[in-house]
């Protein structure tokens, strides 16, 4: 008769601490995390490698976020990878550059908005979130991406005026 009512005590026991369990992994400590900015992955960037931010993209999958980001200094090309939530370094690699590469330099006289600038124009245009933007021959190379589409916006880096706007499903 013990072992009759010992069985589902023990059963309900286990049934209670599941419970208890499972809302502390629902609930629990656990903040959710937050993206690291454009602004603070190339600040980190820049500790790593002293030169000039020419590329940042954000990249998303099942397994983890991360920013390619490319730095340039007159000799030698770098591509940095850091965690999205983090920011730790995850990979880096150098390259020397070729005479023929294009350096881009902070201090280009035709360069007259900045990064931010150009984000925020081709922000006015459509709304979500940036994950990619490059600076390439005069022209601020800006992606978003929001819930049903892809967007790719070409800024003049000397006018801020919006040179191509391209529109596509997102995959």
């Amino acid at each position: 008769m013990k072992k009759i009512i010992l069985i589902p005590a023990f059963v309900g026991v286990l049934g209670v601490g599941a419970v208890i369990g499972s809302t502390t992994l629902l609930t629990g400590d656990a903040e959710e995390k937050k993206v690291l900015t454009m602004q603070e992955i190339e600040k980190k960037a820049l500790t790593v490698v002293n030169g000039t931010v020419a590329d940042i993209e954000f990249d998303q999958n099942r397994n983890r976020s991360i920013y390619e980001v490319e730095v340039q200094t007159e000799t030698e090309e770098y591509d940095l990878k850091f965690d999205a939530f983090t920011g730790k370094l995850l990979k880096q690699k150098k390259e020397l550059r070729d005479m023929d590469d294009h350096y881009v330099t902070s201090t280009n006289k035709t360069t007259k908005i900045t990064k931010e600038q150009a984000i925020e124009k081709a922000l006015t245009k459509v709304k979500g979130t940036v994950t990619k933007i490059k600076l390439d021959d005069g022209l601020y190379e800006i992606e978003i991406k929001n819930e049903q589409y892809e967007y790719e916006i070409d800024i003049d880096s000397s006018t801020g005026d919006i040179i191509s706007f391209e529109q596509d499903i997102e995959d």
